[in-house]
């Protein structure tokens, strides 16, 4: 039991530690689990949520604005997580308890969703003589995600958005779809919902608010390189949007504290030791003039 102990607070601490990707400017996420609020049942409602969850994890990172911005644990992890705190890995869960999740996953959001509409409508026209007939087969789905900040355990965001599926076909009279085919047709229409909304995220101020509640009190933050002299190396460049004049604050940091109950981090100690300006700029690093103190791993945010 101590060494099951053991291995959990060792995980918490690796997983609580932001990785270098988010000094970069990425937001770490996880993806929880969806849950189907429709109403209609089919005999695959219950693979909805998972599908409409796989479909979001996917868009997360082929969408190539969503991945440069945001860092998504992998699902291992965040099962194990779950396992440990004695939470299902699917159902319904409190935007509390999912905060306290995320902290210890060291994440900055948790990306709730479901699904709030589906249906699938089956129109058959008149069999002939021969008992050959047609139909047309719609289907439509509704999709949301909410931002939960695991600091505060409120929403940030909530967006929706649609999907639907037209098929037509033939019939012999008195058969039906095979599960099959209306398994095909009910993850298309999934498929088209869950990319609807990660477009509609990534488009409009969508994702400028959900950045925007991300960035620390002094905006982007990122680390030292190296020193030589009064210039410093840090590790965001024109990737991050950064250019020549940013101006940067500079940060030492302490060790991350770590709540010795529930695995989450609480912040650091951290004095503030220089400040200073970016002269150059590459893809991924720039370097500034500095004045006051500053070492390599030491952390920088921009005024």
């Amino acid at each position: 039991m101590r060494g099951k102990a053991f291995l959990f607070a060792s995980l918490a601490l690796s997983l609580a530690v932001p990785s270098r990707g988010f000094a970069q400017g990425k937001i770490r996420v996880a993806i929880w689990e969806f849950e189907n609020h429709a109403g209609a049942q089919y005999w695959y409602s219950n693979q909805l949520g998972p599908a409409a969850r796989n479909q979001i994890d996917n868009e997360f990172s082929e969408n190539k604005l969503l991945s440069a911005k945001f860092s998504v644990v992998e699902r291992d992890k965040l099962n194990l997580v779950l396992k440990e705190q004695g939470l299902a890995t699917t159902g319904a869960v409190d935007p509390a308890t999912a905060a306290k999740v995320g902290k210890i996953l060291g994440v900055k959001y948790v990306v709730m969703g479901g699904i709030d509409k589906f249906n699938v409508d089956v129109t058959k026209a008149a069999v002939g003589p021969f008992n050959v007939g047609g139909h047309m087969v719609q289907s439509f789905a509704t999709i949301s995600l909410r931002f939960v900040d695991t600091t505060t355990a409120e929403r940030v965001l909530s967006v929706a958005a649609d999907g639907d599926v037209k098929s037509g076909g033939g019939f012999l009279k008195g058969a039906s779809m095979s599960r099959d085919t209306e398994w095909g047709i009910a993850s298309e229409t999934i498929q088209k919902a869950s990319r609807a909304v990660v477009e509609k995220l990534a488009g409009g101020d969508y994702l400028e608010r959900v950045l925007a509640a991300a960035a620390p009190a002094g905006g982007v933050e990122g680390k030292i390189i190296k020193v030589e002299g009064t210039r410093a190396w840090i590790n965001l460049g024109s990737l991050a949007g950064i250019k020549v004049g940013d101006k940067f604050n500079v940060f030492n940091v302490g060790d991350a504290l770590i709540d010795p109950d529930t695995g989450a981090k609480l912040g650091a100690d951290e004095k503030q030791t220089g400040n200073g300006a970016v002269v150059d700029v590459q893809g991924k690093f720039a370097v500034i003039n500095f004045t006051g103190a500053a070492k390599a791993k030491d952390t920088i945010r921009k005024q």
